[in-house]
């Protein structure tokens, strides 16, 4: 019953953060690289969810105006560190993949305002975090992490934190409802686990 109160709670969270989002008209969702290597000045958003990818498409960054990028629900294992030269990017989505390190060129997204890394092997947040300065959402659940920096603390504009489903003893839970007095944590009931923190 908690799960799903838990559950219920971060998805009226989430849609009260879409819902404050700009107004603008709707962008053209690309869903094919074909199509968008066509016009490739004229992709702002790209779907390439549930396309059986194991590795991350080259061709995307050929797109510089790309402001969201969906890959959910691939078999991704790691994102390149060209990653950076989609300086633009403010969304990015690789829900339930196989990625196992958020590379610290990932940090250098400036603009970024949602990560969306939930359902992946993630065993570390890593200390840099703090870079994204315009992160809003930052959405980790299942994951095996094991170490949660206190530098997530600078996060200032960070709203929404998702850890549901990720093992934390009750001291980590603590720990990080402190350095983020502000954040909205969503956390399954503490386990009697060590974390493994260092």
């Amino acid at each position: 019953m908690n799960r799903l109160l838990l559950f219920l709670s971060f998805l009226f969270l989430v849609q009260a953060y879409q819902a404050q989002e700009t107004t603008a008209p709707p962008r053209k969702v690309f869903r094919s690289l074909e199509t968008a290597l066509l016009q490739p000045d004229s992709v702002f958003v790209l779907d390439l969810s549930k396309k059986k990818l194991t590795d991350f498409p080259q061709e995307i960054f050929q797109f510089k105006n790309l402001e969201e990028l969906r890959l959910d629900k691939n078999k991704i294992t790691i994102i390149p560190d060209q990653i950076l030269s989609l300086k633009n990017l403010k969304k990015l989505s690789m829900q339930h993949n196989q990625v196992v390190v958020i590379p610290n060129s990932l940090m250098g997204l400036s603009n970024l305002e949602t990560l969306d890394l939930a359902d992946n092997f993630i065993e570390r947040i890593p200390e840099e975090i703090d870079r994204l300065k315009n992160l809003r959402l930052l959405i980790l659940w299942d994951n095996p992490i094991n170490y949660y920096p206190n530098s997530l603390g600078l996060l200032e504009n960070l709203e929404i934190l998702d850890l549901l489903n990720n093992q934390m003893n009750i001291d980590t839970q603590t720990r990080l409802r402190n350095v983020l007095p502000k954040a909205r944590i969503i956390m399954s009931a503490p386990c009697r686990c060590e974390d493994g923190e260092n």
